[in-house]
């Protein structure tokens, strides 16, 4: 007898999904295969600028903002710490060699000078009174010894007179000469430890007075250190040059290494510059540049780079290969332009808001008739203030937009209502 056989219900739900998942993929196929609109946009050709690509003379540079310093200085740091007695230069002008600038009290290391001369004074004491001590100790065991060595001397002669008497019998007798020949060989070894014991002090004043000197050498130069630190409480200037302005006030409590000032040689000066880091590894010394100064041209080339990079910048220092420039100041700003590799002779286009907006990707190229624009891909190399080098995707004459491109969007074409002139 036929019957009817019921489906599981899972076996449906798998059917329902195999369907629609195949659905999904069939419209994600059609959509890829399908081509993509081509977005067209119109726009007002007064409200963008262009610029021809052009091949000529193409060099890498770049400007960066320099301050003019002295080419030497000499900052004047505070030793010691102390307040601020006296300020008996004012900064902004000459000073001489040895001038005396500012005046600090510091009574603690004035008190620990004066401990340090009265322990040093006391070993002093201490090794006169050794050394006289030493010399009346030596004084006494040599008369001693002396005395010693004249009673051993009679004993040996009366030894000798009686060893020979003995020979004779009855002349002497036994005990007599064992007497005499006892006290000889008691006498001989007090001497021998006379002369240790002189030989022991002599060692012990040598190795007390070598401490006490070496005490006495170590407070010398601490208190000669005192003596240098004490004088720097009175700062002097150490070289003939421009006073800078002084930081310090009367009455103020300067700190240990605080700078108050510098003094600079006027005579000859540098340019600290501060460079991007993206030139870090383009720069070196001898690196070479050039700045205007009053209309004249001047040859400037990196003499010392500070390897410190703070706010994405780095700093060094340049000399003039040529000539001081007349008129140069202290502080005074300059903008140097940076060479980086030799000319070459290129294709190139003035820079525009269109790099910062594709990154130098690509570019909307103008129709030979003005009418339109189309995005092209480009490869774009070296860069200065000025023009981008141009490596692919653009020929001699041809035109782009330079203007920004952020108010276009995606677009693909831009149509203009009048045919875009081309720039000056």
């Amino acid at each position: 007898m036929d019957r009817v056989i019921a489906q599981k219900s899972g076996t449906a739900k798998h059917v329902a999904l195999t369907i629609a998942a195949a659905g999904v993929l069939l419209a994600g196929v059609y959509l890829f295969s399908t081509p993509r609109e081509r977005r067209v946009l119109s726009v007002d050709p007064t409200r963008l600028t262009s610029a021809t690509v052009t091949l000529g003379e193409f060099q890498e540079y770049y400007p960066f903002t320099a301050t003019v310093e002295p080419e030497t200085s000499v900052y004047l740091d505070v030793q010691e710490g102390g307040r601020v007695e006296e300020i008996a230069a004012e900064g902004g002008r000459p000073v001489n060699k040895g001038e005396l600038i500012l005046r600090i009290s510091n009574a603690a290391l004035q008190r620990t000078a004066i401990d340090t001369e009265t322990r040093l004074l006391q070993n002093l004491d201490l090794v006169r009174n050794t050394q006289f001590d030493r010399a009346q100790s030596r004084l006494m065991l040599t008369d001693q010894l002396l005395d010693l060595d004249y009673r051993i001397l009679e004993l040996e002669k009366k030894h000798t007179r009686y060893l020979a008497l003995k020979k004779v019998d009855g002349v002497l007798a036994e005990e007599t000469f064992e007497t005499v020949r006892d006290e000889l060989d008691y006498r001989r070894r007090k001497r021998t430890l006379l002369q240790e014991r002189i030989r022991q002090e002599e060692l012990l004043n040598t190795q007390q007075l070598a401490q006490a000197e070496q005490s006495i050498a170590r407070l010398e130069r601490a208190l000669e250190l005192l003596g240098r630190i004490v004088d720097s409480l009175e700062v002097h200037a150490p070289i003939s040059g421009h006073l800078s302005n002084i930081n310090a006030q009367l009455g103020e409590n300067i700190r240990p290494g605080q700078r108050i000032g510098q003094i600079d040689l006027l005579d000859a000066f540098k340019l600290r510059v501060a460079i991007d880091q993206y030139y870090i590894n383009r720069v070196s010394v001898g690196s070479t540049g050039r700045c205007v100064l009053d209309g004249t041209t001047h040859d400037v080339e990196i003499s010392k780079i500070y390897p410190e990079v703070e706010g994405n910048q780095f700093t060094a220092d340049m000399r003039f290969t040529g000539a001081l420039p007349e008129g140069i100041r202290r502080g005074q700003t300059l903008t140097v332009e940076m060479s980086f590799g030799a000319t070459t002779r290129s294709l190139q286009v003035p820079k525009g808001g269109f790099y910062q907006s594709t990154g130098g990707r690509w570019v909307y190229l103008i129709a030979p008739d003005g009418d339109a624009a189309y995005r092209a891909n480009v490869r774009l190399g070296r860069q200065n203030p000025k023009y981008v080098e141009v490596l692919e995707g653009l020929r001699e004459g041809d035109r782009i937009v330079t203007s920004n491109y952020e108010l276009y969007g995606d677009a693909d074409e831009l149509r203009f209502a009048t045919p875009l002139a081309a720039s000056p």
